[in-house]
């Protein structure tokens, strides 16, 4: 009996509790309030589970709110409104994106073209309706560009080819996976394209590219010369070399880099119009203003590579490397073994390059 009138007064509390108003944080809950929480340094925390885990709940109430984890890009509170799960301003609720597993690493890189692709692990429970990899000179490349490939639908791995690219350039790819979600992608992975003898490159075509003892050579960083993809002067309408018989101080150079420096200086010390020097010098092409004519040793590069560059034929070419006031260096494009002509000789051929 002693134990029944001790219960007594905590049963009649426990009720008192479960009917009257709570606060948490605060002595007096508000009015209009059956929970009054009040703090300035945590908040409420509703269940946190997945898309899977919510859509699993038997028999939602109207007005149960949840957070969804994996929804939409980073997580998404929604509430039941009786019929459906909306966000919290009644809008559709976000699903899951794809799982987009990685990007696959560039292979087959040359230089206009790379072989990449992904691997789409999870649907994110809806149909992966588009899939492949997007890429840019940028990083973070997204599906709004459009250099990005269409690989099939649907998980599992694909393999997707770039195209398009450029020589000698580095490009950021990420596979990406969508589906009525949104857009997932991968980690982002990057390669740079070769660069070769013959490619359009720079405003011309590339006609030799340094070796290690070549002057100017770099260990990391690619320099050559890029060709004119035009002859300057050629047949019956080349013209002299010029300047005969001068010796054109500074013009004697026949290494690879002299070049420029022999047609600036047949420039400055000749002033005949038209000479293969200011042809090349004078030369604006593919948006590039700094074309030269090549050295001796240059001209000979450019003989060794001439089926990849193409369009030289068998005539031979004035060089800017001058061999004493009466001649100057010619570089035959049938046999390749150089040789000198008087510099008012006519009917030799022209054309400019470039360095990179």
């Amino acid at each position: 009996m002693k134990k029944l009138i001790f219960l007594l007064p905590i049963f009649i509390l426990l009720q008192l509790c479960l009917y009257a108003q709570v606060g948490i944080g605060t002595a007096t809950a508000a009015v209009s309030a059956m929970l009054d929480i009040t703090s300035t340094t945590q908040g409420l925390l509703p269940p946190r589970m997945t898309y899977a885990q919510k859509t699993a709940i038997v028999t939602p109430v109207a007005g149960l709110q949840i957070w969804c984890s994996n929804c939409g890009v980073s997580g998404e509170m929604q509430v039941y409104n009786g019929s459906i799960w909306t966000n919290m301003i009644g809008g559709a609720t976000s699903g899951v994106f794809p799982s987009v597993a990685a990007t696959v690493s560039a292979s087959t890189i040359l230089s206009t073209t790379a072989t990449s692709g992904g691997n789409i692990t999870s649907d994110g429970g809806a149909a992966v309706t588009v899939r492949g990899v997007c890429w840019s000179t940028s990083t973070g490349p997204t599906t709004a560009l459009s250099t990005k490939t269409s690989n099939g639908t649907g998980t599992g791995i694909f393999s997707s080819s770039i195209t398009g690219l450029l020589p000698n350039t580095t490009y950021f790819v990420r596979a990406y996976g969508t589906n009525s979600a949104g857009t997932a992608y991968g980690s982002e992975i990057s390669f740079t394209t070769i660069l070769a003898i013959g490619d359009s490159y720079m405003g011309g075509i590339v006609g030799y590219i340094l070796v290690s003892g070549d002057p100017g050579y770099n260990v990391g960083t690619l320099h050559g010369l890029i060709v004119a993809t035009t002859i300057q002067g050629s047949g019956a309408g080349a013209i002299p070399w010029g300047c005969y018989p001068t010796i054109i101080p500074g013009a004697d150079g026949t290494a690879i880099g002299t070049g420029n420096q022999n047609t600036i200086d047949i420039m400055a010390a000749c002033a005949t119009a038209g000479i293969p020097a200011r042809l090349c010098g004078d030369l604006v092409l593919g948006g590039y203003s700094d074309w030269y004519l090549p050295s001796k040793d240059e001209l000979n590069k450019l003989y060794l590579n001439r089926v990849a560059i193409g369009g030289f034929g068998s005539a031979l070419y004035w060089s800017s490397s001058e061999n004493s006031d009466i001649y100057a260096w010619l570089q035959p494009f049938s046999t390749g073994i150089q040789s000198v002509a008087t510099k008012n000789s006519y009917g030799y051929s022209t054309r400019a390059v470039r360095s990179f």
